[in-house]
């Protein structure tokens, strides 16, 4: 076949009768049969590079606290959806990642642009943009994310080991140390402690590992498909998806 400029080419994947790359990688000689790991081998199959041993350890935990925090709209959408049709446990779990927007864990994206304008500001100059974009948010009346929380206070413990972990293991903590800042102003401007997030953790962490913001929800889309697996495993248990659809249904009074 002769290949043309306007041809599309891939480099996630070849196979032959007998082997399987992933990437340059021998599925079953390097991958199967070595110490590989889920979390090194997703990484370098996203990011198209080897990850160190540090990234690696910070990406085991981002992914493990993404993965649940309860009756979410996520968790509740594939719950409602598995128990309409329980013969889709994918399309279940579909529907729960398609809450994962700028509102619910998605929101790691939101406040990654922020810290990636911040991030290569130091000093004053950082302290006075943060404080910028503090105010504007406020006086459009716009969520800042990456902050506030409605159950965690004054703290998120997440965030707070995320950023601990970050501190410990990143070659650089640009991002961590532009949430900080970030958060001095939202303090500042509101005369009170705010939450820091998990899901503004989140983006610091990724932001240090120079993962592209445009790809940061991804990771978040991964580990919360295994917590919507978890739901629906409960649900078989001990289903509540109609118990979900009832107390709505009685909840929500009709408006002429």
């Amino acid at each position: 076949m002769t290949m043309t400029a306007a041809t599309p080419t891939t480099s996630l994947c070849r196979y032959t009768d007998t082997e399987i790359f992933y990437r340059n990688r021998n599925l079953v000689d390097d991958l199967m049969a070595g110490d590989a790991d889920f979390v090194s081998v997703m990484m370098g199959h996203i990011l198209g590079r080897a990850v160190s041993a540090a990234e690696q350890r910070v990406m085991h935990a981002i992914l493990i606290v993404m993965m649940e925090h309860g009756l979410t709209p996520s968790a509740i959408a594939t719950r409602s959806v598995y128990m309409s049709a329980p013969e889709n446990l994918q399309g279940a779990v579909a529907a729960g990642l398609l809450a994962v927007g700028s509102q619910f864990v998605g929101t790691i994206e939101n406040n990654a642009r922020l810290l990636a304008e911040l991030a290569p500001l130091e000093g004053q100059a950082q302290a006075d943009r943060a404080a910028e974009i503090v105010r504007e948010h406020r006086a459009h009346k716009a969520h800042l994310p990456g902050f506030g929380h409605h159950l965690h206070r004054p703290d998120d413990p997440r965030a707070l080991k995320l950023i601990e972990i970050g501190r410990a293991e990143a070659a650089s903590t640009r991002h961590v140390d532009a949430l900080l800042a970030l958060s001095q102003a939202v303090d500042a401007e509101f005369g009170r402690h705010i939450t820091i997030n998990a899901t503004g953790a989140t983006a610091a962490l990724l932001g240090d590992m120079d993962i592209p913001v445009a790809l940061m929800r991804g990771f978040a889309v991964v580990s919360r498909a295994a917590g919507l697996v978890a739901h629906i495993a409960e649900e078989q248990r001990k289903p509540s998806g109609r118990y979900i659809w009832e107390t709505v249904d009685k909840a929500v009074p009709f408006e002429e």
